[in-house]
């Protein structure tokens, strides 16, 4: 390309390669400190097309002397760096509009365009025309023509896709500028190849793309520093909103409630409204989480707080304060049965079937309230008395849904105080074990007994368990209480075996939070190889209400304890819900007559009838039946007539101590041995311990 002074394109070609290497040296500082792929790709740019200005200037330095072949080499490379740059730059465009770079076999297959490129528009194509001038014409107008396309598509995207601030705005104006000038250029050069030679023409050329390096490290610079100011107001309300949110549910969360009751209460007290908060806790959630998983019982989490949200009537706040525990408010409930009304549609709502991991399942809901004035003035009294009324929602003998009233602080107040002393008993061996001897009706012997609980209060004395298992409950330590007592049992039976004692079964009471446990048969199995027991020697009771509340699971676990030969008793039989439908389906081995039935039997015929008939039909079912509270021989011949198995009670033996209790074992087996002796038997066995 013919030049009238070499000097000034030399010196304009050094200057811009200088300043892009500069530039690359910045952007890939940058890269370093902001870790954006971009800014690689673009450094990278930088470097190829300041090596391509720096190989022009080397191939036209007339002080080398080089050949017309190394000088069209170094073109033909310099063509190529500059069109490596556009691609890399474009990769950069792409990582920043859709947050990720190309496939590296996409990169390859540009980088090969670019080379491609490079060589075709290199060769001498034109053979109709003098090649000194349309030679290298066709070089620049194809680098200027694919030069202005690729800027302004990159300027073009950015300016549209990208934040609207100064940043973006001022790189995309500074390539669109440059795409239109080398779109100018090409025109000019169509015009007439004379201002190929023109030197004011590569003068302006040189100065703009100065300016177009100038503005685009400016750009990029202010564009970092705006994005990482965003970002450090993104985080704070991120925090912000994370520290007023709830994390799982979306919704408020307990800070954000109390941060707002406040104003609620200010509201209602100068518009003469009250205020009800509610309080709704998930029944045995822990159940749901041993079933579905974690994550599963999240996803019931999240199904409450969306239920919630969409209530028919919506309420002023819906809050998650702690594990499965939920606080929503209204303002325009006035009288105490509209408030019942609605905390009943609310619990209706939340028990309708929930759809998680394909799996329909039904949840239930207790929900205490406290309403402003009536209850209290201040947000922590307030959510405090909801507290309790759920507290007491939650106890079996309650409904579930209770408002709060006057007197029910002492009953949370003692259970509060009563938590620590518990766990004290459990840690320290406090709890001691009674056993009721269990007689077989048609021998009179011994046949087994039933493990009682008793507490060994440091102060208090021995306290029988109506004086503290309702507080295991509701304490949600029944399982941990359960587990002592049959680990104690274990330990009994074991001691007894190995100091040359013939045992007899010892029945333990389940309660429902364990029995619904999925590991229990896996513990029970643990239990057994410890103390080397034998399947017969622990019984499980559990009452009926406990085996029919899931009767899938409930015949899942009683039929896995049936394989492993341990025996079960449906306890106080008669007073739940199942009643003889569900006593065929039940795969237990023996039905515990609740003792209001033994206490009514001479005076009521109906209790009389009730009983007869539960003994016959437990006989055809090929389950035997213990009565409970027998206390005088007009009963216990009664039972006899009527042909039942086993009776326990006070007319035989109240429970007695683990020694008493050794000691009725050793009068039995001597008796009994005796008594075979005189028959000249070979030392049968009872027919309750032939079960």
């Amino acid at each position: 390309m013919p030049f009238s002074d070499g000097a000034v394109l030399a010196a304009t070609n050094a200057g811009q390669a200088l300043m892009v290497l500069g530039f690359a040296l910045l952007l890939s500082y940058y890269f370093r400190v902001y870790k954006r792929s971009y800014l690689r790709f673009w450094s990278y740019g930088a470097v190829w097309f300041g090596l391509s200005s720096a190989l022009i200037v080397i191939a036209q330095s007339d002080w080398l002397a080089l050949s017309s072949h190394v000088v069209a080499t170094l073109e033909t490379l310099s063509y190529f760096l500059t069109y490596l740059a556009l691609g890399v730059l474009t990769i950069g465009v792409f990582d920043i509009t859709v947050n990720s770079i190309p496939e590296k076999r996409v990169r390859w297959w540009i980088y090969g365009a670019c080379l491609l490129i490079a060589v075709l528009t290199s060769t001498q194509l034109v053979t109709w025309a003098e090649p000194s001038i349309w030679q290298p014409f066709f070089r620049e107008a194809s680098l200027y023509v694919i030069s202005a396309l690729t800027l302004g598509m990159i300027g073009s995207v950015i300016l549209v896709l990208s934040t609207p601030t100064m940043g973006p705005r001022l790189i995309a104006f500074a390539f669109l500028i440059q795409a239109l000038k080398n779109g100018f250029l090409v025109s000019l050069q169509l015009l007439d190849s004379v201002w190929l030679g023109a030197q004011f023409l590569w003068i302006v050329d040189g100065i703009i793309n100065i300016l177009f390096l100038t503005a685009a490290m400016l750009g990029i610079t202010i564009w970092l520093l705006e994005s990482e100011r965003h970002k450090a107001i993104d985080a704070l309300q991120k925090a912000e909103y994370m520290n007023r949110h709830d994390a799982l549910t979306g919704i408020e969360n307990r800070e954000e409630l109390m941060t707002k009751l406040p104003v609620f209460l200010d509201s209602c007290r100068g518009d003469g409204r009250e205020l009800s908060v509610f309080m709704l806790g998930v029944d045995r959630f822990k159940a749901i989480n041993d079933t579905l998983g974690l994550r599963g019982g999240d996803r019931v989490l999240v199904e409450i707080s969306q239920r919630l949200q969409n209530l028919q009537q919506r309420p002023l706040s819906v809050a998650r304060i702690s594990g499965d525990v939920f606080v929503v408010l209204y303002d325009h409930m006035k009288t105490r049965e509209a408030v019942s009304n609605l905390a009943h549609q609310v619990q209706t709502l939340l028990q309708q079937p929930m759809l998680i991991d394909a799996k329909s399942l039904n949840i239930s809901c207790s929900i205490g309230v406290a309403r402003f004035p009536h209850q209290g003035a201040h947000p922590e009294g307030l959510l405090s008395k909801a507290n309790i009324a759920l507290a007491n929602a939650k106890l079996p003998e309650n409904p579930s849904v209770m408002l709060y009233r006057d007197g029910m602080d002492e009953q949370y107040i003692k259970l509060v105080d009563m938590e620590p002393e518990l766990r004290r008993a459990l840690t320290h061996n406090q709890f001691v074990v009674h056993l009721q001897p269990i007689f077989d009706v048609r021998t009179q012997f011994l046949s087994g007994f039933e493990a009682l609980l008793r507490w060994q209060h440091p102060t208090k004395g021995m306290l029988n368990p109506d004086n503290f298992l309702p507080f295991v409950e509701q304490l949600g330590l029944s399982a941990e209480v359960d587990d002592w007592v049959l680990k104690h049992c274990a330990k009994l039976i074991s001691r007894w075996r190995a100091q040359g004692e013939k045992v007899l079964p010892i029945a333990v009471n389940l309660s429902a939070k364990h029995f619904q446990q999925p590991e229990l048969i896996d513990k029970l199995r643990r239990l057994f190889r410890e103390y080397q027991l034998q399947p017969g020697d622990l019984e499980l009771e559990i009452t009926e209400n406990v085996a029919m509340s899931d009767v899938a699971t409930g015949m899942n676990v009683l039929n896995r304890l049936r394989k492993m030969g341990v025996r079960v008793a449906i306890d106080d039989f008669g007073t739940g819900y199942s009643s003889l439908a569900y006593l065929r389906k039940l795969p237990v081995d023996k039905i515990k007559i609740d003792r209001s039935f033994i206490n009514e039997l001479l005076a009521s015929e109906e209790d009389s009838t009730i009983v007869r008939t539960l003994i016959e039909l437990s006989h055809v079912l090929n389950k035997q039946i213990v009565a409970e509270g027998v206390e005088t021989a007009e009963q216990f011949a009664l039972l006899v007539e009527m042909r039942c198995d086993s009776v326990q009670g006070f007319y035989f033996s109240p429970p007695v101590s683990e020694e008493k209790s050794r000691g009725l074992l050793r009068n039995f087996w001597r008796d009994f041995l005796l008594q075979n002796k005189e028959k000249g038997e070979d030392d049968p066995l009872p027919s309750t311990l032939n079960a």
